[in-house]
């Protein structure tokens, strides 16, 4: 049976997270929170991660502690698994869970351009309360709880970031950028989970103009129509009165209409909703 050795004490996002993704890859291991001894780093069946000083992924040794220029353990754990690139692209708070690890949160809060007073009052009591019951324990393997949790939860992580780039390189090939007006918007015809990975398409075009999506609604049979990014030129409340239009939000950033008609006609009814001011 694998080992997983990480650092005692306080436990953090980057020891928890790292032992989560190792559980979901290696079937079955036994996690110590314990200082590495000379006999686990030479081990390679043990996984030592945030602690030990040394970053040997061939031996499956990954702290970054005696290395400035090192990213977190866990991102040393997704490169070796391989999912480090991808983890960047669908991931908005992959890097920046490095960097709060790596320099600590004035240095983040400086990255990200707020006061570091907003990143305390965005830690999640979920966060804390989870990380203090793996504090808690010396010793986790698959009879207790908390490795259900991790094991699934290292899994799901996973499995977002393959479907989550499957969907995207579905969305290259497949979505329109249509001109509307002055604008442009972005038409999908995928009905199934029709956001998923719409944000990350949107990354990848990085296109300014397009200021509104296009996509088969998941509540009705019609299109969805949905204002990208508050812009205040769009607001469908000027199509309310509309015959096909079925659905507006009171603040007019999202409009539904009754079936899937024509890509001529929605895009003309989209064409309404966009301001011509200047």
């Amino acid at each position: 049976m694998y080992k997983i050795i990480t650092h005692p004490g306080s436990a953090h996002k980057d020891d928890f997270m790292s032992a989560s993704v190792l559980l979901a890859t290696l079937g079955s291991a036994v996690i110590e929170r314990r200082e590495a001894t000379a006999a686990d780093i030479a081990d390679p069946n043990t996984f030592v991660i945030d602690v030990g000083m040394v970053y040997e992924p061939a031996q499956h040794n990954f702290d970054h502690h005696q290395d400035s220029t090192l990213p977190c353990a866990f991102h040393l754990v997704m490169k070796h698994l391989g999912y480090h690139e991808a983890a960047e692209i669908v991931f908005g708070w992959y890097g920046h869970m490095s960097m709060m690890d790596v320099r600590g949160p004035y240095k983040t809060a400086e990255q990200l351009g707020v006061d570091t007073s907003i990143l305390f009052a965005a830690s999640s009591p979920i966060d804390g309360y989870i990380l203090s019951c793996f504090s808690r324990l010396n010793q986790i393997s698959d009879q207790d709880s908390l490795y259900g949790l991790m094991q699934d939860f290292g899994k799901d992580m996973i499995a977002m970031i393959d479907q989550k780039m499957t969907r995207l390189e579905l969305l290259k090939r497949e979505t329109l950028v249509l001109p509307v007006r002055q604008f442009k918007a972005i038409f999908s015809r995928i009905d199934e989970n029709p956001k998923l990975s719409m944000e990350l398409y949107l990354n990848h075009l990085n296109d300014p103009q397009v200021v509104m999506s296009i996509t088969p609604s998941v509540r009705g049979a019609g299109w969805e129509l949905l204002r990208l990014k508050d812009n205040f030129m769009v607001d469908f409340r000027t199509i309310a009165s509309e015959e096909e239009i079925r659905f507006v939000h009171g603040n007019g950033f999202v409009a539904k209409t009754r079936s899937l008609i024509p890509v001529d006609d929605v895009v003309a009814l989209a064409a309404q909703a966009i301001s011509s001011a200047a």
